[in-house]
């Protein structure tokens, strides 16, 4: 019964204009760390470059920025409320450069040896076939184009001491399995980009924390998102999702407690030119 509830593969967070705050904090905790990853790896003016998995475009106008008006960076969604959002964004900020796309990150259409370089953050995650969309990004990466993913390990969050922040990490975990995703992925990350068949591999994991700071505030936005799902999984009734909230809410203002954002892992790559 829970299996046939839980909807495998389907995305548990918010989309659209629900998700831009929440998108918002994730990127102010999480970009210093991919942008410098994204210009050690080749990013550079002129690019064309494919943002899988885009969101409201939080990361395509920066993409954007970087790659100047001689480059482009094409935006790439399954949802199109995610998609108006980033259209908007990027037109208030005069981008140019931007197109954005309607379509499964596996299957997305583009033209075979288009791009230069092939981005996504926290996506992989949320696809119960994440090897599959690796497969797509090298089909429609250029010989000798730059691979550049991110991914999370949401069991890793929680907060020192142990507090309701625990939750996000405890709820996630236990959603993973019966959605059919792995919300634990960039434990195996590297691996994974390795047997899409790409090259010169590099590694690099951090994890972002601070005392009633974003990263918190990020966890207790995420599990109000994700209440539906986790409800509909079984994992928590209503009454208790409302009550674990209201304590997160508390913590996330408490100085004394420090907050762990999930560990992140980023990977770059590139495809063989052979």
């Amino acid at each position: 019964m829970l299996n046939l509830l839980a909807q495998p593969g389907k995305y548990a967070l918010g989309t659209g204009a629900d998700a831009v705050g929440r998108l918002n904090v994730l990127h102010r905790i999480y970009s210093r760390a991919g942008r410098e990853t994204l210009l050690e790896a080749g990013l550079k003016d002129g690019m064309r470059v494919a943002d899988f998995g885009c969101g409201p475009g939080v990361m395509t106008r920066m993409l954007a920025s970087e790659v100047g008006s001689s480059g482009s960076v094409t935006g790439i969604d399954l949802h199109e409320a995610q998609l108006e959002q980033a259209r908007q964004l990027c037109a208030m900020d005069g981008l140019a450069n931007t197109e954005f796309v309607a379509a499964d990150a596996c299957v997305t259409g583009l033209p075979r040896n288009r791009f230069d370089l092939v981005y996504c953050r926290f996506l992989l995650l949320h696809l119960v076939d994440p090897a599959s969309c690796l497969q797509e990004m090298w089909r429609v990466l250029k010989p000798g184009g730059i691979l550049v993913v991110e991914d999370g390990d949401l069991a890793s969050a929680g907060s020192v001491p142990p507090t309701a922040l625990d939750a996000f990490g405890e709820l996630f975990s236990r959603l993973g399995p019966i959605r059919g995703v792995d919300y634990s992925l960039a434990n195996r990350l590297w691996h994974l980009v390795a047997e899409a068949g790409f090259s010169d591999i590099s590694l690099k994991v951090h994890q972002p924390s601070d005392r009633a700071g974003l990263s918190g505030l990020l966890l207790k936005w995420s599990v109000e998102e994700a209440g539906s799902a986790f409800i509909e999984a079984g994992l928590i009734t209503f009454e208790q999702l409302q009550r674990t909230i209201i304590e997160m809410e508390r913590v996330v203002s408490d100085r004394n407690v420090l907050a762990l954002a999930p560990r992140m892992s980023l990977v770059s790559a590139r495809k063989g030119v052979n």
